[in-house]
């Protein structure tokens, strides 16, 4: 299994590192002179990919046999290299499209295959462990990148490119940790979470329709709409980081990222202890009702402690997303089916994550920064409408 921790950790590590948001909304913004709709429909026609692959590749890794996930993972981080260097080129909307679509396909390569193998290999004991893992490397990673790239975006048009193609030599250096993948060590650590009386029907036996099948339940479909409201609602982070380093600095906007990072480490660090001690459902709710009060509070953030508030969304924040990926992942543990339900299921969060960015650019517009944020507060409440409908105590 420490090989597969290693392989995990090293994939989100990579999409921490690249995917620090800020630096591509502010350069799209002030450097390409994109309007918020421009940059709402580069970031969502980019990033519709993530959303139509993911089902189709989990497909593909689950029922074809023939299928490499080590070929897989290495075209993954091609991708992003290649991807990362035409962002760096780009000098239209089209080409900018076409380079955050390649940097996204690969990011849906990767997500799927590792998620899968997350599914397969997790069990009661380690699952939330597995999580942390690959939560603490991709936002380890991420605030590490705000507080070096924080600083020089100001500098000059010249320092985003210099960021892009680190960005992608990052990429090629992922190529080292793919090379770990066994096939052998993903069986080994599922067996290891098989209870020894359980009577599991092989994967063989079960027909095409049968392990389609698995996944028609009511259960399946409450979490799909629990996925849905978790991510329905409008992207601030998009909009307000421009306005943020116009109204203070570059720095400022990589300071309160890392903290907004070290709020989501701490949060990783406090889930395990706040989970034993009131269970899933109580931390899931504490950390939506914080993270609503912290949007809500963004408007403030001249006057207030602008760290403190991006510490404690962070937080929340972690709380929330590993809460939810644990449910999702028990309810996905589904033998020959794991990488698809997941892929599938997760899919319905991508959507609305995407629709978030096109619908904010749009409220931006049309209603301005504080309407958007009351809106984005008021979203964050929406999964309470369902949340009562999942036994979280059989994660």
């Amino acid at each position: 299994m420490a090989r597969l921790y290693v392989l995990f950790a090293a994939v989100y590590l990579l999409e921490g590192v690249t995917e620090v948001p800020f630096i591509l909304n502010v350069y799209l913004s002030k450097v390409m002179q994109f309007s918020p709709s421009q940059v709402a429909q580069t970031l969502f026609l980019g990033g519709m990919w993530f959303i139509l692959l993911k089902p189709v590749l989990g497909f593909v890794a689950d029922f074809w046999r023939r299928f490499s996930t080590r070929v897989a993972l290495g075209l993954g981080v091609l991708c992003s290299a290649g991807g990362w260097l035409l962002i760096a080129r780009a000098q239209t909307q089209a080409a900018m499209i076409a380079g955050v679509s390649l940097k996204v396909v690969a990011i849906a390569l990767l997500d799927v295959l590792i998620d899968g193998m997350i599914v397969s290999v997790s069990h009661a004991k380690n699952r939330s462990l597995i999580q942390s893992i690959v939560y603490a490397a991709r936002f380890g990673g991420g605030m590490l990148c705000a507080n070096w790239a924080g600083g020089m975006i100001t500098e000059s048009t010249a320092a985003f490119t210099q960021i892009y193609y680190v960005f992608s030599l990052a990429s090629l250096a992922v190529l080292l940790p793919v090379f770990l993948y066994r096939k052998r060590y993903v069986e080994a650590g599922q067996a290891a979470g098989e209870p020894e009386t359980a009577e599991v029907q092989p994967e063989a036996a079960l027909t095409f329709s049968q392990r389609l099948g698995q996944i028609r339940t009511p259960a399946f479909f409450w979490l799909f709409a629990l996925l849905f409201l978790v991510a329905f609602g409008v992207d601030t982070s998009t909009f307000f980081d421009p306005v943020l380093e116009e109204r203070f600095s570059g720095e400022f906007l990589g300071a309160i990222t890392t903290a907004y990072y070290v709020g989501i480490l701490a949060g990783i660090g406090a889930f395990p202890l706040a989970r034993r001690r009131f269970g899933m459902r109580p931390v899931f709710v504490a950390s939506l009702i914080g993270w609503s009060l912290v949007e809500i509070s963004c408007l403030g953030i001249q006057t207030w402690n602008g760290h403190g508030l991006y510490f404690l969304g962070g937080f929340f924040n972690a709380w929330s997303s590993i809460a939810l990926l644990t449910v999702a992942t028990a309810m996905c543990k589904i033998r020959g089916v794991e990488t698809f339900a997941f892929a599938t299921a997760v899919s319905f969060k991508n959507l609305m994550d995407q629709s978030n960015v096109l619908l904010g650019g749009y409220v931006m517009e049309w209603l301005g920064l504080t309407w958007l944020f009351v809106i984005s507060a008021l979203c964050g409440l929406l999964p309470f409408l369902v949340l009562h409908k999942l036994a979280f105590e059989e994660v």
